[in-house]
């Protein structure tokens, strides 16, 4: 029997989805298939656990331990403390001003306060390592961010980096740049403005980007691994026999939102966005059913406990953690424990009843 060929994606969601994605891991480590992950797809918070592990040490359980020390340590107050001293402030106002100069003096804004995402993410997990650098081999890793400029995604890679509008980048990526950029939240975060060089065809050109959470293209990370992508389209097409979807949502909002402005908008854009990833999973689950995959697994936080397949021992309550917000404040080990746990439970007991040849 062939090895299986298996695709993960660890959504984003802040570090709820690093610490659910810890329990996704610790999952497929307990049941020895990890090894057997060909590719792993990360967004935003879920980008931070995907490239802990990947580019992290090479023992599953050094791994655990400094993803468990970063989550409790926590990085929202080193992100503040870089992003306002007096050095950071002048440069992202240097870097505004230039950007907001009539054309042809205006420039792209070179700096801003995701920088310091980037730097707090390069001294306490990644230093300079390249995308390149995977700890394990036959490992490929996609970190997914949007570009606001085309509005596709644009995915950094081990094995390539590349928008589907401009073709493939040229330029060498650091880890932190990939994870900063994936996990931009939007609302706190500038987007990061840079201008890359892309080839295509034997072609090489130059366009500027403006990235932001990966999450706002696809929440997931699914949408790189589904089976029936073409290598004319894009340059990330993964034969996988299994995938197995690690999402951090929270579930159902409040029925009571929606009644008022920022409430009824709230409401709305999360319509669209359940729309969507409703249909990502439904592909493929058919793609399951088809033949085109010999296995899917979503092993989802906010799945009401009532409607998983079978009891499972012990489980963490879905409405112990589903609260849980998406920042990278410093976790309390209880919430910790609840979030890792659950994600481990579900993830471990789903793969058991679905793909039990896993």
């Amino acid at each position: 029997m062939t090895t299986p060929r298996i695709g993960l994606a660890i959504s984003g969601g802040g570090y709820r989805a690093t610490a659910f994605g810890l329990g996704c891991l610790r999952a497929l480590h307990d049941r020895g298939i990890l090894d057997n992950v060909t590719v792993v797809s990360g967004i935003s918070g879920g980008s931070l656990a995907a490239a802990l592990w990947a580019y992290g040490p090479d023992r599953f359980d050094d791994f655990d331990a400094h993803t468990v020390g970063l989550l409790r340590r926590g990085i929202q107050l080193d992100i503040t403390r870089r992003a306002f001293t007096p050095a950071a402030v002048g440069r992202n106002m240097t870097a505004l001003l230039r950007s907001s100069m009539p054309t042809p003096f205006n420039g792209q804004r070179t700096a801003n306060r995701t920088d310091a995402l980037r730097d707090t993410l390069a001294e306490l997990a990644f230093g300079d390592t390249l995308l390149d650098k995977v700890t394990h081999p036959r490992l490929a890793t996609v970190i997914s961010a949007t570009d606001l400029h085309t509005t596709r995604a644009v995915r950094f890679g081990s094995q390539r980096s590349s928008c589907s509008v401009h073709g493939t980048i040229t330029d060498s990526i650091t880890v932190a740049q990939a994870v900063a950029a994936s996990a931009a939240f939007p609302l706190l975060l500038p987007a990061i403005e840079r201008t890359f060089t892309f080839t295509r065809n034997g072609e090489t050109t130059a366009h500027r980007v403006a990235l932001t959470d990966g999450g706002v293209y696809d929440n997931l990370g699914l949408s790189v691994l589904e089976p029936g992508r073409s290598s004319a389209y894009t340059d990330h097409v993964y034969d996988l026999d299994y995938i197995i979807a690690c999402d951090a949502g929270a579930g159902a909002p409040n029925p009571a939102l929606g009644r008022f402005l920022p409430t009824r908008l709230y409401r709305a854009f999360n319509i669209t966005y359940r729309k969507t990833q409703d249909a990502g999973r439904a592909r493929l689950h058919e793609a399951a059913r088809t033949g085109q995959l010999r296995g899917f697994v979503h092993s989802y936080l906010g799945m009401p406990d009532h409607r998983l397949p079978i009891p499972v021992p012990d489980l963490i309550a879905c409405d112990r953690v589903r609260s849980y917000g998406t920042n990278f404040k410093g976790m309390k080990p209880d919430d910790l424990h609840a979030i890792s746990t659950r994600g481990e439970q579900l993830t471990r007991t789903l793969i058991a009843y679905y793909c039990p040849n896993l």
